[in-house]
């Protein structure tokens, strides 16, 4: 009788789904209640939607601002970089890039002139 409740026990196991699942299923039921919840509240005050809206096109500004900075610093500091090698060492850099860069300098060329 022993054994054929463990093996019972077993194959329940392997049938059930793992106890990650329910979690995460309870995890998604808590952000859809709370997604209603803020939702609710924002239909409620056209104010907060637009404040929201605002601070969300601020935050998206600032994401591009940052990316362009870090271009334009990358773009200083490869400079600097090129600059400060030894002629010989710079000729043969330059070169390689060109070729590996060609076809879209070419086409960039071509568009500007």
């Amino acid at each position: 009788m022993i054994e054929n409740i463990e093996e019972l026990i077993k194959k329940a196991e392997k049938i059930l789904p793992d106890e990650d699942l329910f979690l995460e299923v309870i995890r998604d039921l808590i952000k859809d209640e709370i997604k209603s919840y803020l939702k609710d509240r924002m239909e409620k005050n056209p104010e907060i939607r637009k404040e929201l809206r605002e601070a969300i096109l601020k935050y998206v500004n600032a994401k591009v601002m940052e990316a362009e900075s870090s271009t334009i610093l990358l773009k200083a500091l490869g400079e600097l970089g090129i600059i400060t090698l030894p002629p010989e060492i710079k000729k043969d850099i330059i070169s390689h890039f060109y070729k590996t860069f060609q076809k879209e300098i070419d086409e960039i060329l071509e568009k500007t002139l």
